[in-house]
C-alpha cells in the first residue's frame, strides 16, 4: 500500500512538472502583457522539432541532449521577438476575446509552417544516455527521465521565483505589469522591458519542447494536449502568477494520478470535472496576478457606431433570392464531391450563427461550443440508427431541446460568477470531459463514433418526402438553413436582440436602466445552445458518420473563425465568413501545411487589420464610395451623421 501510494505521488510530481515546464512560459508573457497567448503550444512544438533535429531519435549524450533543448529554446525566443514586433504588440490594448482568436490563428500558422518544414510524419525520441535506465531505491522502480522532469520543473520554478521577486529583472517586470504607462514616465525602459520578457516566455516554451521530446511521440498535434494542461494550470492558480502555476501544475499531476487508480476506465476525465469544478468556486484563481485587470468589453474593439448602408436593402434581398436559387440548383449540375462541400458549408452557417448570438450580440465567448454541436448530432445518429420510422422533425425538435438544456445548466451554474476568459476555458473543460466521455462509451462508439447513419423521411400521412439520396437531403438542409436563418434574424432584430446589444455594450449602464442582464444573457446562451445542437442533427444525417472528433476544441474553433472571418458587426457575418472559410479551404485541400498557414495568416489579418471582416470591409468601401457626397439637409451647412449610436436605432447593430 505504502509503495502504491509512493508511486502515485511520484507520477504526480512528474506529470505536473512536465504541466509547469509549459505554463511557466504563459505565465510569464500574461503577467507582463495580459495576453492568454493560445499560440504558446504552437511554439512548444516549433522548439520540440527544432531540437529533435539538432539531436535526432538518439541522442548520444545528456550534454548533447540539454544542448538541443536549448537550441530549440533560443530559436523559439527569437522567433517570440520577431511576432511581438509584427502581432503581440497590436494585441495589448485589445479586446481579450479577441486576444484568444488571434492567437488561435498563430497557433494555426505554427502549424502550417510546421508540417512545410518537417511533414506530418510521426517521430520518436529515446532519453539520452543516463535517463533511459530505470532506478531501483529501495527496491521499488522509478524512471530515471520522469525523475529529470521533476527536477526540471522545480529548477525552472526555483530561477523564476529568483529571478521575478529578487532580481531587477523581477522588478522591472512587475512595475511593467502594473502600469507601464507610470513605468515609462519614471525613466523604465518599457519597450526594452517588454521585448525582453517576451523572449523569455518564448524562451521557455522552446526549451519545454526540447526537455519532454522523450515523454511523447513527435507530431504536429504536439502542442494542444500540453498547451490545454497548461491553459488550465495558470487558470487554477491564477492569471500571471508563477507561483500559481507551480501549484496548480502540482493539483492537476495529483488529479490526473488519482484519476490512473480510481477511474481507469475513464483517464483524464478528473481533471476536467476538477477544472470546472474550481472554476465554479473560485475563477479568479488561488493568486491574483500583479496589477490584475479587469477585462474590457467587446466594445473595445469597435467604433459603437452603426453603418448606414448605401446599397438598399431590396437589393440585397434580391441577391439573396438569386443567392438562394442559385443553391437551390447545385444538385442539377455539380457532382458529389462539391455538393458535400455545399450542404457542410450551410450547416456551418447555422452553427456559426449559434455562436454570434453570443458573441457578436452578448459578449460572451464559448470556446466549447463544438460540446452543443455534439449533443445534437449523437442524438440524431442514435435516433436514426436505432428507432426505425422516428420523426425526423421530432429529433430536430428534441436536439434543440437537449442543446437547450445543457446550455441552461452551464449557464445557471457559470454566467453569474465568471465571463471573458474564465468562461472561454470553463466551456473547454467542459467539451473535453464530453469529449473523454464519448471516447469511451460503447453506445456511442468510442473513437471509431457511430457510422452508416441513414438519411430519414419526412412523413406528413398524405405526403412523404424519402431524403436519402444526397440530392433530396442537400435541399431539406438548403430549407431548413433558411428558415433557421430567417428565424434568428427576426429574433435578433426584435426588441429582444437589440436588448442584447445594449448588454453587450455596457451592461451596467444596461442594469441601472432596469434591464435583466443576468437573464438575458442565459436566454441568449440558452438559444445558442439550443441552434448549435440543431446544427449537429442536421449534420449526422448528411455526413453519415459522426465521431469524437466534433467535439473536440478545436472544432469549436470552427464557427469563431467563420463568424470574425465575415464580421461580428453584422447578422449575415458569420454567413458570408462559412462560405469564404470554405472557399479557402477547399482551394488549398492539397497543400500540406499550406492550408493551415494561408487561414491562420489570414484570420490574423483581419483581427489586425480589419476586424470587422469581410462585412467591415464591404461597409468602408462603401463609405469611401458613396460617402464623400453629403445628403441634403434641412438646415444649411450641416450633414447628418453616416453613422449613428447603436441605442439611437431600432434596428440594432447586426444587418
Amino acid at each position: 500500500m505504502a509503495n502504491d501510494l509512493l508511486f502515485a505521488v511520484f507520477n504526480a510530481a512528474a506529470f505536473g512538472m512536465a504541466i509547469f515546464v509549459v505554463a511557466a512560459g504563459l505565465t510569464l508573457i500574461f503577467g507582463l502583457m495580459r495576453l492568454l497567448n493560445m499560440a504558446q503550444g504552437g511554439f512548444f512544438m516549433i522548439g520540440a522539432y527544432t531540437s529533435y533535429s539538432v539531436m535526432g531519435r538518439d541522442v548520444q549524450s545528456l550534454g548533447m541532449f540539454l544542448f538541443a533543448a536549448l537550441v530549440g529554446g533560443v530559436v523559439v525566443a527569437l522567433l517570440g521577438l520577431v511576432t511581438d514586433k509584427l502581432v503581440l504588440r497590436r494585441l495589448r490594448h485589445v479586446d481579450p476575446h479577441y486576444v484568444l482568436i488571434a492567437t488561435f490563428a498563430l497557433m494555426m500558422v505554427c502549424t502550417g509552417a510546421t508540417k512545410l518544414i518537417w511533414g506530418v510524419d510521426f517521430f520518436s525520441v529515446n532519453p539520452p544516455p543516463g535517463l533511459d535506465q530505470p532506478l531501483n531505491p529501495f527496491g521499488m522502480f522509478f524512471s530515471a527521465y520522469q525523475i529529470f522532469v521533476i527536477v526540471a520543473g522545480v529548477l525552472v520554478y526555483a530561477l523564476l521565483e529568483v529571478a521575478i521577486h529578487r532580481m531587477w529583472f523581477g522588478k522591472l517586470m512587475q512595475a511593467l505589469a502594473a502600469d507601464p504607462w507610470m513605468s515609462g514616465v519614471l525613466g523604465l525602459n518599457v519597450s526594452f522591458g517588454i521585448a525582453l520578457s517576451v523572449m523569455a516566455s518564448f524562451l521557455l516554451a522552446g526549451l519545454a519542447g526540447g526537455l519532454l521530446l522523450p515523454n511523447q511521440s513527435l507530431s504536429t498535434g504536439l502542442g494542444d494536449s500540453y498547451l490545454m494542461y497548461a491553459f488550465f494550470a495558470v487558470i487554477i492558480g491564477g492569471l500571471g502568477n508563477i507561483r500559481g502555476a507551480f501549484i496548480g501544475s502540482l493539483v492537476l499531476g495529483l488529479v490526473q494520478s488519482l484519476n490512473t487508480v480510481l477511474l481507469p476506465s475513464v483517464p483524464g476525465l478528473a481533471i476536467y470535472v476538477v477544472l470546472a469544478a474550481f472554476l465554479l468556486w473560485k475563477p479568479s484563481g488561488l493568486f491574483p496576478a500583479v496589477g490584475a485587470h479587469s477585462e474590457s468589453g467587446p466594445e473595445a474593439h469597435g467604433t459603437g457606431l452603426l453603418h448606414r448602408p448605401r446599397i438598399s436593402r431590396s437589393v440585397w434581398q434580391v441577391l439573396g433570392v438569386a443567392t438562394v436559387g442559385v443553391l437551390a440548383t447545385l444538385p442539377l449540375w455539380v457532382n458529389a464531391g462539391p455538393l458535400y462541400v455545399v450542404g457542410t458549408v450551410l450547416v456551418q452557417v447555422v452553427f456559426a450563427l449559434s455562436w454570434n448570438i453570443l458573441f457578436g450580440y452578448t459578449g460572451l465567448v464559448s470556446f466549447g461550443h463544438a460540446g452543443f454541436f455534439a449533443l445534437g448530432a449523437y442524438l440524431a445518429a442514435l435516433a436514426l440508427r436505432h428507432i426505425a420510422g422516428v420523426p425526423f422533425l421530432g429529433v430536430l425538435g428534441g436536439a434543440a431541446l437537449l442543446g437547450a438544456a445543457a446550455a441552461w445548466v452551464v449557464g445557471v451554474l457559470a454566467l453569474r460568477r465568471m465571463s471573458g476568459v474564465f468562461l472561454a476555458v470553463l466551456t473547454v473543460a467542459l467539451a473535453e470531459a464530453l469529449r473523454l466521455i464519448i471516447g469511451f462509451s460503447t453506445l456511442l462508439g468510442r473513437e471509431d463514433g457511430i457510422t452508416d447513419i441513414p438519411r430519414p423521411a419526412l412523413n406528413f400521412g398524405l405526403l412523404r418526402i424519402d431524403l436519402a439520396s444526397s440530392n433530396a437531403y442537400y435541399w431539406f438542409l438548403l430549407v431548413a438553413t433558411v428558415l433557421i436563418t430567417a428565424f434568428l434574424w427576426w429574433l435578433l432584430h426584435s426588441r429582444f436582440g437589440r436588448t442584447l446589444q445594449t448588454v453587450r455594450q455596457d451592461a451596467e449602464r444596461a442594469a441601472f436602466m432596469g434591464t435583466n442582464v443576468a437573464s438575458y444573457r442565459l436566454a441568449a446562451f440558452v438559444i445558442s445552445g439550443a441552434v448549435a445542437a440543431l446544427a449537429g442533427a442536421l449534420y449526422a444525417p448528411w455526413s453519415r458518420i459522426v465521431t469524437v472528433e466534433e467535439v473536440h476544441w478545436l472544432a469549436s474553433a470552427q464557427p469563431m473563425l467563420n463568424t470574425l472571418l465575415g464580421g461580428v458587426g453584422s447578422f449575415w457575418g458569420p454567413v458570408v465568413g462559412a462560405g469564404l472559410f470554405a472557399t479557402i479551404t477547399y482551394a488549398t485541400r492539397t497543400l500540406v501545411g499550406l492550408s493551415e498557414l494561408i487561414v491562420g495568416a489570414g484570420l490574423l489579418a483581419i483581427i489586425l487589420l480589419a476586424p470587422n471582416g469581410a462585412v467591415g470591409l464591404w461597409r468602408s468601401l462603401e463609405e469611401r464610395l458613396w460617402g464623400r457626397r453629403a445628403p441634403r439637409t434641412s438646415e444649411p451647412g450641416k450633414s447628418p451623421p453616416l453613422v449613428a449610436p447603436v441605442g439611437e436605432l431600432k434596428a440594432g447593430g447586426a444587418r
